[in-house]
């Protein structure tokens, strides 16, 4: 076996192909060596073949998403062609090959007959292909109206557009975000950073359970998201989606609309949709055939509205030009390069309101460009190896909406009234950054240990991070007709940086034609650092003093063993029992320690004077309590899954799974330095108010003696068991469609675990266990009754898209989609606990 130096994201092992393996034998069930296979498709230049070994195998790696014909040869033999055989991204299909003995030159065509059940994996995933991409009926914003309707994924949001998810128990800093490979997953928290076009994906696979030793610093899901290329056909296509004010209606009174509005119309002031367009063109083709291809995408994208209470003469407008191109370059039939290039022109309007005034409301822009390099080399028919350079560059700034006006501008809060005017809440501007570069090698060995083995080695390296410069403008407060008291704190410059390298073995060990393990093992190294920063005046011009800085925040060396077998019930191969066990870790995210770097400016209130001037100032929040734990350890989970295939008829594929997940060693804050004493609390509060005795903290030192360390925090865990069923039918009889139920119970005590029902279910440290000195934190009393179902417990989850192909061109298509959950609980604010600030 070879082993190949690489790197890559430790995030994700780069995925944007699938492979056909298989056999071939004659009437008697003998191996037959020597045939040549042949294979066409659009995603592979010419008719690349192979032929097959001594013991009958043959491989074609490395294949882009798409439908493929092989053809097998051999001389005596009739000719056989398989034709519509599809591929998806990670997808391992095993065709067997039997030819028959014949003299005459004849050949047996089948079309359409592949296996849907997957005989080399223990994964739980959904592919969503072209065909789906194109046509379903939901929002194309970006590709989270896609994958967000995949089996047991449930947005944070059903309102607008929602950009981050969970699935299956797991936290949304759990899940991985990939483009053509290339990890958009955000240093700072896991979300997605730049976002593609909907129109130029050829397949979305989201890998849910069951993930190789590839992935890893993943406990979520990974939405792997792969783009058109071009071919040897010239090809070209566009969308246009629009809404205007005459199809929007309307959910609320004249009253409710002019509720603090001076000089209100008669007609009120409705939600008025100014603008909706959303328009994509994108074209591709051969630059020379056979050799070098082309595809191309640009997506303009308006979205202006104005709330209910607001003028619509002046929409908040929000825009996207998101361009996109791939080039496919075949050095020869063996070695192939592919470029690819995404950015994402954007600009979002802050929302607002009928008590804010235009100069309050501030607009972020910026852009996100996208490169990727690729090399894919076939040595031989069982010898593959991969070389990528990957990474994304965003650029963000937060500014007022009206052009021209200042920044630095007091905010001001009328008590009185409601009313607020002056200037914007915050500005900014930030870097955010991730580059990995990625090598691996495949090989397939066919008689070994009694069994053929395909084995892939592969070691990755990651580099990221965010560097960021932040003002929070002071705020006023009108109180009695006149300005009372308001808060001020200076800007800051801040970030920090992440490095990983993980280095992995996978082993596809088929034993005779029954029995497939999954074996897999890697190891991860992952570092924590910030750098010093500029200390910044009030204009956020430097002062020539710096703040420290730390190399080594913290580190991690973990082992994460994977391991999966697949048992055939049948010969036919359409009945499969699998089982899998894996130790995920979750990887790190800037998010957990940066509220405690030194650069952080401490905010302030003071009284105002009656000339205006300000006096009385106290620290309000500041981090000179906060500490790191350097030996804060890697979030982990044990999964285990237990799962039943079968194929039920041609294209059509029923797949049901046990699902255990249990979450260990989350983030939190912690008071190394107080001390606490339980006291009595009856819940006799609100209409639902128990009666019940409470046990609560009470704080026994002083406030300055708490020290609040980032760390594990003993206590906090999730546990998640769910059974998944999910029936896919292939396009055939002009439809296809994916139908899923799953039924599940997610618990435990997590960070987000004290926040409210319409937050996400968060794994960074967030506040829990900190007490804010003008805060509400509860130190301690966090821990007090969130024991409990977590924010993203779903307990049904039903989901069902189809297609149905219509006469003359038409399609019919539709997506539903139910759910239950998201629980509540009341939270009780609790006195004399000798806390700053009631918790």
């Amino acid at each position: 076996m070879l082993l190949l130096a690489a790197i890559a994201a430790p995030a994700l092992a780069q995925r944007t192909t699938g492979e056909i393996v298989g056999t071939v034998t004659d009437e008697s069930g003998a191996v037959l060596p020597g045939v040549t296979i042949t294979i066409r498709g659009s995603g592979v230049p010419g008719a690349p073949t192979v032929v097959s070994s001594e013991t009958g195998a043959y491989r074609f790696p490395a294949l882009p998403p798409g439908d493929y014909t092989l053809e097998f040869t051999l001389q005596g033999f009739g000719t056989l062609r398989r034709e519509n055989i599809p591929v998806g991204v990670g997808a391992v299909v095993e065709l067997k090959a039997l030819l028959k003995v014949s003299t005459l030159s004849e050949t047996v065509t089948v079309t359409g007959e592949s296996p849907v059940v997957n005989l080399a994996s223990t994964t739980v995933s959904t592919n969503y292909n072209q065909e789906w991409v194109a046509s379903a009926p939901i929002r194309h914003f970006s590709f989270f109206d896609l994958v967000n309707s995949a089996p047991g994924v449930s947005a944070t949001s059903t309102v607008g557009s929602s950009t981050s998810a969970t699935t299956l128990g797991s936290t949304t800093n759990d899940n991985v975000y990939a483009i053509d490979g290339t990890d958009l997953s955000a240093p700072t928290g896991g979300t997605a950073w730049p976002w593609p076009n909907a129109d130029a994906i050829q397949e979305i696979e989201v890998l849910q359970l069951g993930a190789s030793a590839e992935y890893g610093n993943v406990m979520g899901a990974v939405f792997n998201v792969v783009t058109r290329q071009g071919g040897n056909a010239f090809h070209g296509d566009g969308t246009y989606y629009g809404q205007t004010q005459g199809l929007t209606s309307r959910n609320t009174t004249v009253a409710q609309e002019c509720a603090g509005v001076d000089d209100c119309p008669s007609a009120g002031l409705p939600y008025n949709r100014a603008q909706w367009r959303d328009t994509t063109w994108q074209i591709s083709g051969p630059i020379v055939r056979d050799k070098f291809w082309f595809f191309g995408s640009f997506e303009y994208q308006n979205d202006y509205d104005s709330q209910p209470g607001t003028d619509p003469a002046f929409p908040a407008k929000s825009t996207s030009r998101r361009v996109f191109y791939k080039f496919n370059y075949n050095i020869s039939d063996n070695h192939r390069l592919m470029h690819g290039y995404h950015n994402d022109y954007w600009s979002f309007p802050g929302v607002p309101s009928a008590v804010t005034a235009p100069s309050t409301v501030n607009i972020g822009h910026g852009d996100n460009p996208t490169p990727n390099l690729v090399y894919t080399g076939v040595l031989s028919s069982k010898t593959f190896v991969e070389a990528r350079l990957a990474g994304y560059y965003g650029k963000d700034s937060t500014d007022p909406l009206i052009e021209g006006q200042p920044r630095v501008q007091p905010r001001i809060i009328n008590n009185d009234t409601g009313q607020i005017t002056g200037g914007i809440s915050s500005w900014g501007d930030a870097k955010t950054w991730r580059t990995g570069a990625s090598a691996k090698v495949s090989h397939l060995a066919d008689r070994f240990l009694g069994g053929s083995h395909d084995v892939k080695l592969g070691v990755q390296y990651t580099g990221g991070g965010r560097d960021a410069i932040l003002g929070v403008n002071d705020y006023l407060y009108i109180v009695g007709g006149k300005q009372s008291y308001g808060y001020t704190r200076l800007p800051y410059h801040t970030g920090g940086l992440i490095r990983g390298l993980g280095f992995y073995a996978d082993d596809t060990y088929r034993l005779g034609n029954v029995v497939t393990f999954n074996l897999g093992l890697r190891y991860d190294h992952s570092q924590a650092k910030y750098p010093s920063f500029p200390v910044l005046d009030a204009s956020a011009n430097p002062t020539g003093t710096v703040s420290p800085g730390n190399d080594d925040v913290y580190h991690w060396n973990v082992v994460s063993p994977r391991a999966g077998a697949t048992w055939k019930v049948n010969s036919s191969g359409k009945t499969v029992v699998k089982g899998y066990y894996g130790l995920l870790y979750r990887g790190i995210f800037l998010n957990d320690f940066t509220a405690a770097i030194p650069s952080v400016t401490p905010k302030f209130i003071f009284d105002v004077t009656p000339s205006g001037g300000r006096t009385n100032f106290s620290v309000v929040s500041s981090n000179a309590n906060l500490a790191i734990d350097h030996g804060y350890n890697d979030p982990y989970s044990h999964e285990a899954i237990f799962q039943i295939e079968q194929e039920l008829a041609n294209n059509l594929g029923l797949q049901v799974n046990y699902v255990y997940k249990r979450g260990y060693d989350y983030p939190g804050w912690q008071d190394i330095g107080g001390q606490y004493g339980q006291v009595p609390y009856i819940d006799n509060q609100g209409v639902e108010a128990s009666g019940k005795t409470v046990s609560v903290f009470r704080l026994l030192t002083p406030f300055n003696r708490s020290v609040f360390q980032m760390t594990n925090v003993a206590g906090l865990y999730s546990r998640y068991n769910g059974v998944t069923i999910t029936g896919t039918k292939r396009m055939s009889n002009n439809w296809q469609g994916t139908l899923s139920l799953v039924l599940s119970k997610s618990e435990g005590r997590e960070p987000s675990s004290i926040l409210g029902p319409a937050s996400a279910q968060t794994g960074t440290s967030g506040t829990f266990g900190t007490i804010g000195r003008g805060g509400t934190n509860g130190g301690p009393n966090d821990f007090v009754n969130t024991d409990a179902l977590l924010l993203g417990d779903r307990p049904v989850v039903a989901k069902a898209q189809l297609i149905y192909r219509l006469p003359y061109g038409f399609q019919l298509s539709g997506n539903l989609q139910h759910q239950t959950g998201r629980p509540w609980a009341r939270q009780i604010r609790v006195a004399g606990l000798n806390f700053p600030a009631r918790p």
